[in-house]
């Protein structure tokens, strides 16, 4: 009997042993993953890593998922490893004397305490660091609150009158990665010691360019507007991306949906997440039919009324749900990594950075230009750059090592690289009758180049600011100045800028920037505004996200 209990009682040390081993693996590997995100990823949200975890790895830059394995998984296995070997050592040597053996497994109920103490003060850490860096608590606190500022301020574009010129004007929209008015010196309205974006500041100069101050100091941007696929949508929908559905019992993301009661808790809403994400496959926006199906859209609208949309990419355009939003609101033609591929715009198994550098998307978006000027119909033609991508962006043979910051650099050869193709669209027959718009897509998350200058995790951005500039518009602003304004109210300024003419001067959540309509952050101020798009909203879940 005494020889059953011995033996019960060491399977449980085992079992024990094994449980506190996993614990602590996952405890480390959770600390490392996060030192990680802000290490590489300074100025991200928490709302955006949810948004990540649910999107597919396919067209993530391999130099991300090289530097996971290199600066976590890896060093993570090793002490974790290491720490094993360690105590294992220890635990043989102390098994070789009876009586301090017998003191250790006497002890054993007391350890578990002092490892639970360990473990939790260890997590109460990490989490409030987590809350300081990326809002974390605050992220989860929100999704517990009910908001119906989205209910009372959206306008359905579906329902306003909008009034095209007898000659529709072409677009060309180019998302200027990561594009920041900060980058520029103070006398100019950045937060630099030199302007690494000369360029820049002089199309502004020479154009619209909407500012916040009487220097150029662009657009701040809203809670959950604050990446690539979140900006897309920002400025052609007039609405952020939010990502639970927590009215009708229901909550999800536009990737899926969990049946069940409406958490009470941020510690239930916790559990409901880590439940979403751990259903894998089937919580991939990629694999859904319907991308925000109750917006309506700028791409939209232009199909609507005769345009041909084109989006194009140096990236595989899959990556974070943009293809999907292109094909379902305007029916984009897409051309991205993998049809430069199969067109041989480059080699076989030519790959840098996200797929290729914006050196061949400009030379190729000249060529696509001419072609679609051809074709006899209003065109629009929208491109994402990546060079300017987060961290310390990439170096192509173009840029110069005028500073000793490679970001630096990089910016400067971008800023050259943009106004060299402004001067070729400037020469071509189409330009007369074409408006461009130039406009960052987020702040950067560069985390070492603004490292003196935060990205406020709780809410959105307003000391940095997104660079914005409207080239050929068709109409001049009431006011270009101190207006107070986010990366919403760009969907309507876009068409104003091709001279239609909007009923209201408002649609989603924007207003147009050329009328004298008051923005909502003009109505509110920032502070209520994006506290209450924070908030969940049944209005979003039920007319947005599934109508």
């Amino acid at each position: 009997m005494k020889a059953s209990s011995n033996k019960t009682g060491r399977r449980g040390g085992r079992v024990g042993k094994i449980a506190l081993y996993a614990v602590l693996f996952l405890v480390l590997l959770l600390t490392m993953s996060y030192h990680w995100t802000i290490r590489e990823f300074g100025n991200v949200g928490f709302a955006e890593i949810i948004f990540t975890l649910n999107m597919p790895l396919q067209g993530t830059s391999s130099t991300f998922i090289t530097s996971y394995l290199l600066r976590v998984l890896l060093p993570c296995a090793g002490i974790f490893a290491g720490f094993v070997i360690v105590t294992e050592l220890i635990h043989r040597r102390m098994r070789q004397n009876a009586g301090l053996w017998e003191k250790w497994m006497r002890m054993r109920t007391l350890r578990g305490v002092a490892w639970a103490l360990v473990i939790a003060v260890w997590l109460g850490l990490l989490v409030n660091s987590a809350e300081g860096s990326i809002g974390f608590i605050s992220y989860f606190k929100s999704l517990t609150q009910q908001s119906g500022f989205i209910a009372d301020e959206y306008v359905f574009p579906a329902k306003v009158k909008l009034t095209f010129p007898e000659k529709k004007r072409n677009l060309i929209y180019i998302y200027l990665e990561s594009a920041e008015t900060s980058a520029q010196d103070p006398a100019n309205g950045g937060l630099m010691a030199e302007n690494y974006i000369p360029e820049l500041t002089q199309l502004a100069k020479e154009n619209v360019s909407f500012s916040q101050s009487e220097l150029i100091e662009g657009a701040s941007v809203a809670p959950l507007c604050g990446w690539t696929m979140a900006g897309i949508v920002a400025e052609t929908a007039g609405l952020p991306l939010k990502l639970f559905k927590t009215g009708d019992g229901n909550i999800g993301t536009s990737a899926g949906v969990y049946s069940g009661p409406v958490p009470s808790s941020a510690a239930d809403m916790a559990t409901v997440l880590q439940n979403q994400l751990d259903k894998g496959d089937d919580n991939v926006m990629e694999q859904y039919t319907n991308f925000l199906p109750g917006a309506v859209t700028l791409g939209d609208i232009l199909k609507e009324n005769g345009y041909h949309n084109v989006f194009m990419a140096g990236s595989d355009f899959v990556f974070g749900g943009r293809k999907n939003y292109c094909l379902q609101h305007g029916d984009y033609e897409i051309l991205d990594y993998y049809v430069a591929r199969r067109r041989r715009i480059i080699r076989p198994g030519y790959k840098v950075w996200w797929g290729f550098e914006d050196e061949v998307l400009y030379k190729w978006a000249k060529d696509e230009l001419t072609r679609l000027s051809e074709a006899g119909e209003p065109f629009n033609f929208s491109m994402i750059t990546a060079d300017t991508h987060h961290q310390d962006g990439y170096v192509c043979r173009l840029c110069r090592n005028d500073y000793d910051d490679q970001y630096a650099n990089v910016w400067r050869c971008a800023s050259e690289q943009l106004m060299d193709f402004v001067d070729w669209c400037k020469q071509q027959p189409f330009y007369e009758n074409t408006t461009i718009v130039v406009a960052g897509d987020h702040c950067s998350m560069d985390s070492d180049f603004y490292k003196e200058y935060t990205y406020d995790k709780h809410g959105g951005e307003t000391v940095r600011k997104t660079y914005n500039v409207f080239i050929n518009p068709a109409v001049q602003p009431v006011q270009e100045k101190n207006r107070l304004f986010t990366t919403l109210d760009l969907f309507p300024t876009t068409l104003a800028a091709m001279g239609v003419e909007i009923e209201g001067e408002r649609l989603g959540l924007g207003t147009n920037l050329f009328s004298g309509e008051k923005t909502l952050p003009e109505k509110y101020g920032y502070e209520k505004m994006f506290e209450e798009l924070k908030k969940k909203s049944l209005f979003y879940d039920n007319e947005i996200l599934y109508p």
